[in-house]
């Protein structure tokens, strides 16, 4: 516990003695960082846009006029245990009649003539789990009896499943590849700040310090300045994001932006915080090692 103790203030006492080169790294660490940070908010609200976009994809099966009110709640029940299916919205003859009025609005005296004779069929709308659920559930509603025609967006649903797994695969990749810009400038300052102190662990070395004694510090303050560097990059990353977030509200109010809650940032702070350690402690052994052989 003594000598832990004994590692932790050499570490601290080291980053103290050199607070310029330990203040430049632990800031480059934060900036790569906040681009890791970025990388991780757009691909939140990629994700979020083609949920929204998922979720107004509706299918329309039209039924037939002369079916029956047990036929219809025949074919409702079978939709609704269809798989894939998420809602079902059963309207009647009166009903699509009454949506028509308020489309129509001021002009829709001109319907008061179908009040009698209705010629509007009665209709379900469905809503699936996924937009890649849509040609399997209007194969099925084809297959039902009462069911004489199904509306939906045929290409639209086509291209939004492409989007869906593109924005996965721009996710991932974008964050990987920010995720390796990070390492590698991470790692790259760590290295120029320990090569700065070549002579201070030749010394150590030359009075008799083992490799693991020599090391243990040099972890600690890796360790250190990768965490101080995680907390600067996602403080950096939040600042911009609720600027942005902001500006877009204000002027394009339309725009959906996912609003951060305190799990969402806790979840960022948690994938940086780690990549910033591990780099900081990699980067550190590492930069250390090339000097222990004196």
């Amino acid at each position: 516990m003594r000598l832990i103790g004994y590692m932790f203030s050499q570490a601290f006492r080291s980053i103290w003695r050199n607070k310029l080169s330990s203040f430049l790294s632990a800031l480059t660490t934060g900036f790569a960082l906040f681009l890791l940070g970025t990388s991780f908010l757009v691909s939140i609200n990629l994700g979020f846009m083609y949920q929204m976009a998922e979720t107004q994809m509706e299918i329309q099966a039209y039924m037939n006029k002369e079916a029956t009110y047990s036929e219809l709640a025949s074919a409702a029940t079978q939709i609704r245990e269809m798989p894939g299916v998420s809602e079902v919205k059963f309207v009647s003859k009166e009903d699509a009649l009454e949506e028509l009025r308020e489309m129509f609005k001021d002009k829709a005296s001109v319907l008061d003539s179908l009040e009698e004779d209705n010629p509007l069929p009665p209709s379900v709308r469905i809503k699936t789990v996924g937009a890649e659920e849509i040609p399997g559930v209007v194969e099925a509603l084809k297959s039902i009896d009462v069911v004489d025609d199904v509306m939906y967006q045929e290409e639209v649903s086509k291209r939004l499943v492409q989007v869906g797994k593109a924005v996965q695969y721009l996710s991932l990749g974008g964050m990987l590849v920010v995720g390796l810009v990070s390492v590698m400038v991470i790692a790259n300052s760590i290295r120029l700040a320990i090569d700065a102190r070549r002579q201070e662990i030749g010394i150590m070395k030359l009075v008799g310090a083992t490799d693991g004694f020599v090391l243990m510090p040099f972890l600690f303050e890796g360790i250190f300045l990768g965490f101080l560097g995680s907390a600067l990059g996602t403080g950096f990353a939040l600042g911009a994001y609720n600027w942005v977030a902001g500006k877009i509200a204000e002027f394009i109010p339309f725009m959906p932006i996912v609003g951060l809650d305190s799990r969402s940032i806790w979840d960022m702070f948690g994938i940086m915080a780690l990549t910033g350690v591990m780099v900081g402690l990699t980067g550190s052994a590492f930069s250390v090692r090339r000097h222990l052989r004196v």
